[in-house]
């Protein structure tokens, strides 16, 4: 790659982040700057030949099937309400305990997690029934809205993570192996967020004390649901299901329990079905475009000659991957999760393998750091969604989500410097 060839790509990607700026849809931005390196490359004419053939061609991939499958369970989800039992559940159990409720929120959140694999939808829906409730129990906005947008971050990690599929599907990782990554860091996580709301937030709310019938009760109401994420991770683990069919299975028992419990009704599934539509449609854009745009950078030898840059810095692997942790932070704080892990990871891919890092570890701890770009003040899509729905101002939540973001940074060189935090279970699953 000549010097002239490394300024245009970067001009191209500058332009390329003005237009998302100015609103222009993201697949879109991302494909004009693509065909335009490409035309740099090829002219006009043989540009448009290789984008739309390339598009097609990383489209028609099986295992992307997995996406629109659990964005749809995910809609099914929020359609039917299921939130209601889960903190029901989660606030009969552990409510008691000091600033109980907020534990409540963060479990709530990381079980609506291990069914939905969104940030935005747990925080929308757990939002939805949770502020309320902290707000009448006394908890301050500036903690109520970081106790929602934190916790709902928990969306990108848990499996069935969406970004992880993207990742899975870019660096032809094994999306099972990846799942079964983020399970000890994913409960590692959720018991640092509940350890801080217990022992550190002060002052301390006590709630109710629940009976031990209430508590059963509750458990009962939210069983159908609470066992879904289990079965997601159980069937991967011992290779009973695909992640591809454990998202069939999961949208169709997750339609059946709303029928069954009359939560849904056909506008509902078509609801339900039209959003799923519309948000697969859009990641699956990002991701064609993207990958044509990855393909440019690739016929510019770009992650190449980074990689090779990087590997001799001064400071070792721990230096480099500093350096991507907060180039994805940057980034993070203006692109969505999906936009984010596909204009990247085709770049810091290379490099990871360059300072010895395992894919599937690799791919856990930038999902945990597009976790910190979801609530990275100002501009977190987290912070942002929780504004919206709640009234609360961005500026009141900016000091309490501190917490979480330094807990997630703790998680991701956890995850370094013990590699078997996220290698341990991938390694003792069966394969289906």
């Amino acid at each position: 790659m000549t010097l002239a060839d490394g300024a245009t790509f970067i001009l191209i990607a500058l332009v390329m982040f003005g237009l998302m700026g100015i609103g222009i849809p993201i697949f879109v931005s991302i494909g004009l700057a693509a065909f335009a390196g490409l035309s740099l490359i090829f002219g006009p004419l043989h540009a448009m030949v290789d984008f739309t053939s390339f598009l097609w061609q990383s489209l028609n991939n099986f295992e992307l099937v997995t996406i629109p499958l659990f964005v749809l369970t995910a809609m099914l989800v929020e359609e039917a309400k299921v939130g209601e039992e889960l903190f029901a559940f989660a606030k009969a159990w552990v409510g008691s305990i000091p600033n109980g409720l907020g534990v409540a929120v963060v479990i709530t959140c990381a079980i609506f997690a291990g069914i939905t694999g969104s940030s935005p939808v747990t925080a929308v829906t757990v939002g939805l029934i949770a502020l309320p409730a902290l707000a009448r129990e006394g908890y301050p906005d500036r903690l109520r809205g970081a106790l929602v947008a934190g916790g709902g971050t928990l969306g990108i990690l848990l499996p069935p993570s969406l970004p992880l599929i993207i990742y899975g599907v870019l660096t032809q990782t094994s999306i099972g192996s990846l799942f079964m990554a983020t399970v000890i860091p994913g409960i590692l996580l959720t018991l640092m967020f509940s350890i801080y709301v217990i022992f550190v937030y002060r002052p301390a709310v006590h709630g109710p004390v629940s009976s031990m019938k209430e508590r059963f009760e509750a458990l009962w109401k939210a069983l159908p649901v609470v066992v879904l994420p289990i079965f997601i991770i159980v069937s991967i683990y011992f290779g009973l299901v695909t992640p591809t069919e454990t998202g069939a299975v999961a949208a169709a028992y997750v339609l059946a329990l709303g029928l069954i419990r009359k939560r849904l009704d056909w506008k509902a599934i078509l609801r339900a079905g039209r959003s799923a539509a519309l948000t697969s449609a859009m990641l699956l854009m990002i991701f064609g475009t993207g990958s044509v745009f990855a393909r440019y950078s690739a016929m510019l030898q770009l992650p190449q000659h980074i990689a090779e840059a990087v590997g001799g810095l001064p400071g070792g692997p721990l230096l480099v991957f500093t350096g991507i942790v907060i180039t994805d932070l940057i980034l993070g704080t203006f692109l969505e999760s999906g936009a984010l892990t596909i204009l990247t990871i085709p770049i810091f891919f290379p490099i990871a393998q360059a300072i010895g890092i395992d894919p599937i570890q690799f791919g856990v701890m930038i999902a945990v750091n597009q976790e910190i770009a979801q609530i990275h003040p100002p501009t977190g899509s987290n912070l942002v969604t929780v504004s919206s729905i709640s009234g609360i101002p961005l500026t009141s939540m900016m000091i309490s989500i501190l917490p979480f973001i330094l807990t997630n940074l703790l998680i991701i060189y956890l995850l370094f410097f013990i590699p078997p935090l996220t290698l341990f279970l991938p390694m003792h699953m069966n394969m289906h």
